[in-house]
């Protein structure tokens, strides 16, 4: 489970440590840092389609995002050829596991962002 207490203590430090760096190491990592950085707000809009998980793509959790958008189709073609229960519950089914996410949506991208800036500060500090 996401804490925002420790996301955020973990951001901080993280920043001391780029602060830390030489200018030119410091330069280097914000030109990679900004081509990496995921933004909350596309996140969560991309979660208003939570049917295709295409909020999951966006993270490049590929696997998830496939799953979801896999039995988001499976849904819709039951609904389509008329098992109209199994197609109903599939998509109330992947909308309440889907839920949660759309309401942690800052702090799913939190936590990609600080996993991702603590890769890249490695990079640049054995670079």
């Amino acid at each position: 489970m996401l804490n925002r207490q420790h996301l955020e203590q973990q951001q901080e430090q993280l920043r001391q440590q780029i602060n830390r760096l030489s200018a030119e190491q410091r330069k280097q990592f914000y030109q990679a840092w900004e081509k990496q950085v995921k933004d909350p707000d596309s996140y969560a809009v991309l979660n208003y389609l939570l049917l295709a998980g295409l909020h999951h793509f966006y993270l490049h959790k590929w696997l998830r995002g496939a799953v979801n958008l896999l039995v988001s189709l499976v849904a819709l073609l039951l609904l389509l050829f008329g098992v109209w229960s199994l197609g109903l519950c599939l998509l109330v089914a992947i909308s309440l596991i889907e839920l949660p996410a759309l309401f942690r949506a800052n702090l799913q991208v939190l936590a990609y962002n600080n996993q991702k800036m603590q890769q890249l500060l490695e990079q640049v500090q054995h670079s």
